[in-house]
């Protein structure tokens, strides 16, 4: 059988059960552990994280470039927001490819689980806590209006959203699935929790284009062939490598 189809055969959440050596596939070792190649079984899959990399290399070089070449205390807190915004999603993305493509035994399921939660939660979530709250506090001293940008507006979405899918894919995992009535119908919440990830995945990147290309203040700074560089070829990059990587079906709206 073909790595699609055994990806297909398996849960969408990870089980408590331990596997069975009966249940032992040809990726997992003899103690039931996953292979080094367990994230990218193929071609696509190795191609696709390279993808990844490459476009968070440069989105995160650019933006890290951009703010530390500039005078740091004209700036002020605003000097905080683009560092650790871009640290977030840098994060967010990291932890989003534990998961694809699905794992293929229970054993590297939970294990994924456990760097996809801790990721998120733990550095995530916190950074993008720190960027936001550097922005905000940015405006708030200096007595300007807040989201008078589509930046700014769709930056408020994101959070929110963010804050509601952490939430949900959370209570969909803990607990078996009590929050939502149990581990079956957990699993269908969760297959909703994916998608709006993906979605969630491009209004980031959309956000980001917005600050790197439109705002008056990278417009300010200039180096504008970097900036496409980053804002049009990176992110695309990104977008597309998270794409590859994804199993549509394994989510069976239909």
């Amino acid at each position: 059988m073909s790595n699609l189809g055994r990806e297909e055969a398996s849960p969408l959440l990870p089980s408590t059960a331990e596997p069975s050596p009966s249940r032992v596939t040809p990726l997992e070792g003899g103690d039931g552990s996953a292979s080094n190649l367990d994230m990218a079984p193929t071609n696509r899959d190795r191609l696709a994280f390279g993808y990844i990399l490459i476009g968070l290399g440069l989105v995160l070089g650019t933006s890290w470039f951009l703010v530390f070449s500039g005078n740091l205390k004209e700036m002020g807190w605003f000097a905080v927001h683009p560092p650790m915004q871009s640290l977030a999603i840098t994060a967010s993305l990291l932890g989003i490819t534990p998961l694809q493509p699905p794992p293929p035994n229970s054993t590297a399921k939970q294990n994924r689980f456990k760097t996809h939660q801790l990721v998120m939660l733990g550095l995530a979530l916190p950074l993008l806590a720190i960027g936001s709250s550097a922005m905000i506090y940015n405006k708030y001293i200096h007595g300007a209006k807040h989201f008078t940008t589509w930046h700014g507006k769709l930056g408020l979405i994101f959070v929110i959203w963010v804050v509601a899918q952490a939430s949900i894919g959370a209570a969909s995992v803990w607990g078996g699935g009590k929050a939502f009535g149990g581990e079956e119908k957990a699993k269908r919440v969760y297959k909703y929790h994916r998608l709006s990830g993906y979605l969630l995945l491009t209004l980031m990147l959309f956000i980001i284009y917005l600050a790197g290309i439109h705002s008056d203040w990278a417009n300010g700074r200039g180096y504008i062939n970097l900036r496409i560089l980053a804002y049009y070829v990176g992110l695309p990059f990104i977008w597309v490598g998270i794409g590859l990587r994804s199993r549509p079906s394994k989510m069976k709206f239909l």
